[in-house]
């Protein structure tokens, strides 16, 4: 059964991947093309290669629940920044966005209809100093706000404003051709985020912040592409992965509704 996806949605999906035993990551490694498995290969650490292939599994099954393509059956072909994006041979399934995270013990993809879309995972490290990371790459304004945050919260702070970043990045297709203090990410109140671009109409853009488990962070970033609807995030029901029963399924917000950034 097929889930057909709106223009105005954005699906996501994750899956914790620190308890999964071999089997499933050998179940996993099936779904991959003979290049995917090539580049999982190369990873030094199990742990990394265990990800790797996860995640991709995890776009392959999810892409096939909105579209009649078996799994092994996706092929992808690199934009000019990197970004993956479906084949042109695909053509039944030209109109499907997509993008894929990986990081220590969680793995996550979103896929949308028609919305270009970002999303990136990230655990909270306390190893290096975030206030000399934010002054070198961050906004003027985020590094300020991080100077305000209490020294036991500003790990977390840096980690969810880096979490944005890196899916707005990837949403646009730039990398990190593009510099991270070009647009900023302001929590204004623990129900509002505000986000502000010098090059972009950022009335076009959504985001949200999960926390699918205590270490980790997941920001989603969407851009409508031909329509005035304003994407809508939604983590799917029946994902993969669970939300950890202590952290809050969104940071931004105390229930599981999804706040719009303002422009």
């Amino acid at each position: 059964m097929f889930a057909t996806l709106a223009a105005d949605e954005v699906q996501v999906t994750f899956r914790e991947t620190a308890a999964l035993d071999q089997s499933a990551i050998g179940a996993a490694a099936d779904l991959l093309s003979e290049e995917e498995r090539t580049r999982c290969a190369r990873f030094m650490f199990a742990r990394d290669r265990r990800d790797f292939a996860i995640a991709h599994a995890l776009l392959r099954q999810t892409l096939s629940r909105h579209h009649p393509i078996p799994p092994r059956e996706w092929t992808f072909v690199p934009e000019p920044h990197g970004k993956p994006r479906i084949s042109a041979d695909l053509t039944t399934a030209a109109d499907l966005h997509f993008n894929i995270a990986h990081t220590h013990g969680l793995v996550a993809c979103a896929v949308s209809r028609g919305a270009d879309v970002g999303i990136d995972v990230e655990e909270i490290e306390r190893r290096s100093d975030p206030l000399e990371i934010a002054s070198r790459y961050f906004s003027v304004i985020e590094t300020e706000d991080l100077k305000r945050c209490a020294p036991d919260d500003r790990f977390e702070r840096f980690t969810e404003i880096w979490t944005l970043k890196e899916a707005y990045i990837k949403a646009i297709g730039k990398g990190l051709s593009l510099p991270l203090d070009e647009f900023a990410f302001r929590f204004e109140d623990p129900s509002a985020l505000r986000f502000t671009a010098a090059t972009c109409e950022a009335t076009a853009w959504s985001f949200a912040l999960f926390a699918p488990t205590h270490g980790h962070r997941m920001a989603v970033a969407a851009r409508r592409v031909g329509t005035q609807v304003r994407p809508r995030i939604i983590l799917q029901s029946d994902a993969v992965g669970r939300l950890d029963d202590g952290a809050p399924p969104v940071r931004l917000l105390p229930s599981s509704a999804v706040r719009h950034a303002e422009a």
